[in-house]
């Protein structure tokens, strides 16, 4: 019979159904193409034991009862429940106490304290219910990696309460603890770390818009309004279903808090945007404390500076460090069009003069800045309208900006990665990228896929990622209805295809100066990724005792994800029953125009792998709407030369393998002969 080759190039087609993805790649999981050939991505290795969980302090306060006879206002306490650190402070109206807010929010709580006001009552005593964080994962929003003139490496995590540190040069002597730096207090006005609030909405903090929520919208935590207009106090959150579009105040713009972080020398910035300080963490002063795995906290820039200084001190929406090595601030202090920067070289000198480089400028612009990110072609600012492209100048003028573009804002800050010659950003539908002369859009073969089905209600909540080595641009994304990432997609810039898949991670950062990429899982843990054999002195095993997970929840967990050269199925019997979750199905495999039936009695395959390395699922029909019949899967054999039988005008193959095992894909050929039309 003669042999027909099944030539199909690299990359997913998802714009369109199975059938018209014809000879196409059309879906998998924890898959790449590489120089052309189908690949599993590498494997990943918990970075640190640390998992990173919630403060347990008092999240919200709730007047239950309003008292009577209070004179003046006072201070809050708190006692029982656990914990400790908790301060606040209320206001009376007649008598009865009108606002009950928290100051501090404290730490250790595992149930709800009693809250004791400061004053004393003549009358009815008033009651104020708290809510405390539960013992959850604390969503990592930042990481930024970078190496100090010593030589060590640091890696600063960002969460929504709280900022640390991974020490790499003491990961030999204490397993790598991941220290925690938080400010144990914040400057007056801002939200304090312990109180910060996964989803948040811009400008406005705790019980933000009005009091109560949208009558009859089902809120995240599946309560429900009572009035009209706005979120529940204290606890700002967005509706898991589509709000009511006859309502105006349902339209909410609500952000997911993060990190942005970057480093002066051997020093870090960061700014947390739910609290809007920009902090400084100086390495050469900082000490180390392995049995409460705490290190020196930062101190707020402005503290670093003298009182006379316009060093931006509050509400500042993110802080970078220019190539030119100003520190840039976007967002000063609420001014959400303007750009401001330090004098070169300088923490301490803020204020223009015409012996320094410092200075601002307000842009153009109908949005609002969200972020910036550096390329070797100036400093790209990001609005929710537009892009734009700081250019220095030089004294006197430093920095001057022009607009790249207009309609193609980022849907968050995360969303934006990329090199210093190549950066990419998703918006609302498409997917943009900048080279250094103009931007332009992305032609995706898989948009149709990614924006149906996409949870887009929350600015922030999807983070990208560049991977140098493959040449590769991430997105972390929830579906529609997830409040944290379940799904990615990515575009390989150096072969230009995109793959998209199932890993829950919310943030990602490159290998630029630890050497391996780093990226954060929803469970809270980091996990060093594209780990492989050849990444190891001694190639890693695949353990005997190893269970397969069963779901994308149970793989992202995964404390550690060995992609091994070859399984022994003496050693590991179970790996011929084992659930696959690392695979990649085409669409319609058709001879000629798709009018005529083939047999197959054969399949010849181009693969590098070890025993019992691939398998192939072929699924046969003959219309595009049939259900069809599975044949196999078939174990594909290390001759190359497979049996089979089966007969179909179209076939839909699946090339599955167990989820640790290396391998490679290449052409595939069908023995085969043409049997009629019918």
């Amino acid at each position: 019979m003669p042999l027909i080759p099944i030539k199909i190039p690299p990359g997913f087609f998802r714009n369109g159904t199975q059938y018209q993805a014809k000879n196409r790649w059309y879906k998998g999981n924890l898959v790449r193409f590489s120089e052309g050939r189908l690949r599993p991505i590498g494997g990943w290795q918990r970075l640190a034991p640390t998992q990173i969980k919630k403060k347990q302090g008092i999240k919200s306060l709730t007047i239950t009862t309003a008292g009577t006879g209070y004179s003046g206002s006072g201070t809050l306490s708190a006692t029982g429940g656990g914990g400790s650190g908790f301060t606040g402070t209320y206001t009376e109206s007649g008598g009865a106490i009108t606002t009950a807010l928290i100051t501090t929010g404290g730490s250790g709580y595992t149930s709800a304290p009693t809250i004791t006001l400061s004053g004393s009552t003549s009358g009815t005593a008033a009651v104020i219910t708290p809510e405390v964080f539960t013992d959850e994962v604390d969503p990592i929003r930042g990481l930024h990696s970078w190496r100090l003139s010593t030589g060590a490496r640091y890696l600063a995590v960002g969460s929504t309460q709280s900022l640390r540190i991974w020490d790499g040069s003491q990961s030999s002597g204490v397993n790598a603890p991941i220290y925690d730096i938080t400010p144990s207090s914040v400057p007056a006005g801002a939200i304090n770390f312990n109180s910060q609030d996964d989803f948040l909405i811009p400008g406005l903090g705790f019980g933000a818009l009005e009091y109560g929520g949208d009558d009859g919208v089902t809120n995240f935590d599946d309560s429900t309004g009572s009035t009209s207009g706005g979120d529940v106090y204290g606890t700002p959150r967005y509706p898991s279903v589509d709000p009511d579009v006859r309502d105006p105040d349902a339209f909410r713009d609500n952000y997911s808090v993060t990190w942005s972080l970057d480093s002066f020398g051997d020093d870090l910035l960061a700014l947390h945007s739910g609290e809007g300080t920009i902090w400084y963490w100086k390495a050469s002063t900082a000490s180390f404390n392995n049995t409460t795995q705490t290190a020196t906290a930062p101190i707020a820039l402005q503290d670093v500076t003298s009182s006379t200084s316009d060093c931006p001190s509050h509400s500042n929406t993110a802080v970078l460090v220019t190539p030119e090595r100003h520190i840039m601030v976007l967002g000063p202090e609420g001014a959400h069009t303007k750009i401001q920067w330090a004098s070169q070289e300088s923490l301490t000198d803020w204020n223009p003069t015409l012996t320094n480089t410092a200075g601002d400028i307000t842009i153009e612009t109908k949005g609002r800045i969200i972020g910036g990110f550096k390329t070797r072609y100036g400093v790209l600012i990001f609005t929710t309208s537009d892009t734009w492209r700081t250019k220095f100048l030089g004294p006197p003028y430093v920095y001057g900006v022009e607009r790249l573009t207009e309609g193609a804002g980022p849907v968050g800050m995360k969303c934006i990665a990329g090199s210093a010659d190549f950066v990419a950003w998703m918006s609302r539908g498409r997917f943009w990228s900048y080279t250094g002369g103009y931007i332009q859009e992305l032609e995706c073969s898989v948009a149709d896929y990614v924006f149906s089905d996409i949870n887009l209600d929350v600015e922030g909540l999807i983070a990208a990622g560049h991977n140098g080595d493959f040449g590769e641009i991430v997105w972390f994304y929830p579906k529609e209805g997830d409040s944290y990432n379940t799904r990615y997609v990515t575009y390989s810039y150096r072969e230009k295809h995109w793959t998209t898949g199932e890993l829950e991670r919310s943030q990602w950062e490159p290998s630029d100066a630890l050497g391996f990429p780093v990226a954060a899982g929803v469970d809270g843990y980091l996990y060093r990724h594209e780990m492989d054999p050849d990444t190891q002195s001694t190639p890693v095993p695949r353990e005997s005792t190893v269970t397969a997970p069963t779901d994308v929840n149970g793989l992202s967990g995964m404390e550690s994800r060995v992609i091994a050269r070859g399984v022994s199925t003496d050693l590991h019997p179970n790996v011929a029953d084992e659930t696959h979750l690392c695979f990649a199905e085409t669409g319609a495999i058709e001879i000629g125009s798709g009018d005529q039936m083939m047999s197959v009695n054969q399949i010849i395959s181009d693969t590098d792998t070890g025993d019992n390395g691939l398998r192939m699922q072929c699924v046969i029909a003959d219309t595009p709407d049939e259900t069809g019949v599975t044949q196999g899967p078939f174990t594909l054999e290390n001759d190359g030369y497979t049996d089979c039988r089966f007969t179909g005008r179209q076939t839909f193959l699946k090339v599955e393998s167990p989820f640790d095992q290396e391998w490679r894909f290449g052409e595939v050929r069908f023995s085969a002969a043409t049997s009629g039309r019918r």
